[in-house]
């Protein structure tokens, strides 16, 4: 074999994905026990290591919204029926003063997603942002969004400041029955509060887990753990 047969060769298997399907397509990194890895843009760090994810999202618009985008990262796992997930997030929600979308406030949120698709779905996060008027950061306690086919079917409560959250983690739940779905959260995993009860209308099969939105200039790192889905019988 020639020098240059052997350079083209491994030319063409550095450019390979890592990981092919019989179809040729390639096919998502599967964290054990949480899901398939999705970035959409390709430009976040998303790292698992005993027993917990951290996702690193850069210091650009990473949304869950079908009127703006919907590239944040996430892990999502396939679930069939009724189920309760719940999980732990911790981390330092900052988003400073300067937002990457110039028709939202720079905005940090992570959490749970029930995902159908990229116009329905459900977040549920714990979230910050800054607000220019009000010259204050406030949050949702918590965020509870619902979209059905692009439309936010959602009334979440009045605002309030950050400190509603204590600490630096906050644990949260998504129970679905048949076409109802419960969002709970909790400040110690132990006494928890009832948020809302959805009505939603989406398939069996759906997909469950955890994601980061951010539209601050300033990188958002978040660690989830204690990561659970138990699927009634």
């Amino acid at each position: 074999m020639t020098n240059s047969i052997r350079l083209l060769m491994c030319i063409v298997l550095a450019c390979a994905p890592a990981t092919m399907g019989e179809s040729g397509e390639k096919k998502a990194r599967e964290i054990k026990g949480w899901g398939a890895v999705v970035d959409p843009d390709g430009d976040c760090t998303i790292q698992a290591k005993s027993g917990k994810v951290t996702i690193a999202v850069p210091g650009k618009t990473h949304d869950l919204n079908p009127s703006i985008r919907a590239n944040s990262p996430r892990v999502l796992r396939q679930v069939d029926g009724d189920f309760t997930a719940t999980v732990r997030v911790t981390g330092d929600f900052k988003p400073g003063e300067q937002s990457t979308t110039g028709v939202t406030y720079p905005f940090n949120g992570a959490g749970l997603l029930l995902w159908k698709d990229n116009r329905t779905f459900i977040r549920l996060e714990r979230n910050i942002w800054w607000n220019f008027d009000a010259k204050q950061s406030l949050c949702y306690p918590p965020l509870l969004e619902y979209y059905l086919d692009g439309k936010d079917q959602s009334t979440n409560p009045p605002v309030t400041t950050d400190e509603f959250f204590k600490g630096r983690s906050t644990h949260l739940r998504l129970e679905r029955k048949g076409n109802e779905v419960t969002a709970s959260y909790s400040h110690d995993g132990k006494e928890w509060t009832a948020a809302k009860t959805l009505t939603v209308d989406l398939p069996t099969q759906v997909q469950v887990g955890v994601a980061a939105v951010n539209s601050s200039n300033r990188e958002f790192v978040v660690e989830f753990d204690q990561f659970k889905v138990d699927v009634s019988k």
